[in-house]
């Protein structure tokens, strides 16, 4: 149990916000793991003789502030912590997740397979005289879903790195790691950012409320032929995605760096595919 020494003292804070703040204490210093559930709010405010509202609002805050989660039917718990991810990188998903000592995963959506010029197409940019294939995947760290990521490559590199649906399927399919044993190097890629809301169908992917702000990655990635081999569309928790940006201004030779705050969507977004998530189909 969780009992805490709060004042009721003229000047001090509201009740709920010394919570706010304890609480907050605890999970900065990993006394509340990341992934901790939280006592319920009745036993949270039986321990520390406070009403239930007082405990809703001290978890409202906690919720504000980013560190905690609340999931509807299951309760309250401490959010991961940030995935810190430097600028630029070329690595995937997989590669990056495993770098922070985290276990990566995946849960396969959707696969599907175009032959070049078919209608209802995946939003790329390939040509259409391209074969191409999609697979859709919830990502996750430590078994809970961290965002939703749609793959497109053209169906001769899937062929080269034996990706089919059962491959696809697997909890750890890395693609990076198929591309490195079949001898496909990438070389450079062009990344852009933007917020983004969750869209119903997200949101209950991802276990969050509809309009949850996301970040939204889309990238395209080259070997060294300069031969596109993929573009992905991928959409985070903003609370858990963190890009650390270096700058350079070249106007005086001088150089500043500086850490980019977590994005929070403010609007917008894909229309979602009929049959699909992170853009439609032709």
């Amino acid at each position: 149990m969780l009992r805490f020494e709060l004042t009721t003292a003229r000047g001090a804070q509201p009740l709920y916000m010394q919570l706010a703040n304890a609480l907050e204490e605890h999970i900065a210093s990993e006394q509340l793991a990341p992934g901790t559930r939280l006592p319920s709010e009745p036993a949270l405010a039986a321990e520390n003789n406070l009403s239930r509202a007082t405990i809703m609002k001290a978890f409202e805050l906690l919720t504000d502030r980013g560190l905690v989660i609340r999931k509807q039917g299951k309760g309250t718990f401490v959010r991961p912590r940030p995935m810190e991810r430097d600028l630029p990188e070329l690595s995937s998903f997989s590669e990056h997740i495993e770098t922070l000592g985290l276990a990566p995963g995946s849960t396969l959506l959707d696969y599907a397979e175009f032959a070049a010029s078919t209608t209802r197409r995946p939003n790329s940019p390939f040509p259409e005289e391209s074969g191409l294939v999609l697979v859709e995947r919830i990502r996750s760290v430590g078994g809970a879903p961290v965002g939703l990521q749609r793959l497109v490559i053209p169906e001769g590199i899937a062929a080269a790195v034996g990706l089919d649906e059962q491959e696809a399927a697997r909890e750890d399919y890395s693609f990076y790691a198929a591309l490195r044993a079949a001898g496909i190097a990438l070389v450079r890629g062009e990344e852009t950012l933007r917020a983004v809301n969750a869209e119903p169908a997200e949101a209950e992917h991802l276990g969050v409320e509809p309009g949850t702000a996301l970040i939204e990655v889309d990238r395209t990635s080259y070997d060294a032929a300069d031969t596109l081999v993929e573009h992905v569309r991928a959409r985070y928790l903003g609370t858990h995605y963190l890009y650390r940006v270096s700058l350079t201004n070249p106007s005086n030779g001088g150089r500043h760096e500086t850490n980019s705050s977590t994005a929070h969507r403010t609007g917008g977004g894909y229309a979602p595919r009929r049959n699909g998530l992170l853009g439609g189909r032709d």
